[in-house]
Order: structure tokens, then sequence, then C-alpha cells
């Protein structure tokens, strides 16, 4: 009987454990729409910056992989830091929205370990899209924040 307690007491430790996750995941979801999304404008044009994207080179910051989407965005998926050699897992949503100037928006996803921030600091993602895309980075006007 104590047995079957203590798988009782257990089961309900880890169900209470998941709906506290759960609860935690969905208080973050609902976080200020865009506070980890990064935006940047380019003259490039849309196929323009797919096709840099696709080349790869080695005074690129980061390796990484860049996959399209059912949705139409990308995952931008960095694994590695070049210039220290650093492994990395860090998962960013991109997206290419053409206009006058191409907007790309970069939200951060996850990092390894569960990390819920960046690793590296923004400065290194303007660099990286800078020499890539060309793009810089945009801050909307004060009355739009």
């Amino acid at each position: 009987m104590p047995a079957i307690f203590s798988v009782v007491a257990i089961v309900a430790a880890a169900a209470l454990c998941w709906r506290l996750a759960r609860h935690l995941e969905a208080k973050r979801a609902k976080k200020a729409p865009g506070a980890d999304c990064l935006e940047y404008r380019t003259a490039l044009a849309f196929d323009e910056c797919l096709d840099a994207l696709a080349a790869r080179a080695d005074d690129d910051e980061f390796a990484y992989t860049c996959t399209r989407q059912p949705d139409g965005s990308f995952l931008l998926h960095f694994t590695l830091h070049k210039p220290t050699g650093q492994p990395v897992d860090t998962l960013y949503s991109l997206r290419l929205d053409a206009g006058r100037q191409t907007v790309v928006t970069l939200c951060f996803l996850r990092e390894a370990f569960g990390y819920r921030e960046p690793v590296f600091p923004r400065a290194l993602l303007d660099s990286f899209l800078a020499k890539k895309l060309a793009a810089v980075p945009h801050t909307p006007p004060a009355g739009e924040a």
C-alpha cells in the first residue's frame, strides 16, 4: 500500500511541474509582441536576399542553415560562431517582406539548453546582417513603439 501512495505522489508532483511549466510558457508568450524581434531594412530585392543567404562565405560571422517554412518564413539556425570557434545552437525565425526596401524581421525562438535569451549580443546580429544583406537596424519612431 505505501508503494501505491508513493507512485500517486510522484505522478501528482510531475503533473504539478508540467502544469507550472505550461503556465510559465503561456505567461512568456503573452509578453509584449515583438519584444524578441529585431527589424532591419535593406535595399536588396527579395530574391537578392535569398541568394545572399544561400551563399556561404568564409568571412561570415556564423556557420548557419536557413530553411524555408510552409508559411513563407525561414528558420535561421546558427551552429558555430566562426571567429571564436564556439559551437552554438541558436534558432531565429526570419521573415523577408518585399517593398521599396526589403524588411527583414528576425525573431528569437530558442537557445541551446532552453535559454530564453540569445547568448550573443544584438551587435553581433547587426554585424552579420550588415555583411550578409547590407541591412541596417530599423528603429520605429517614438509614436509607434
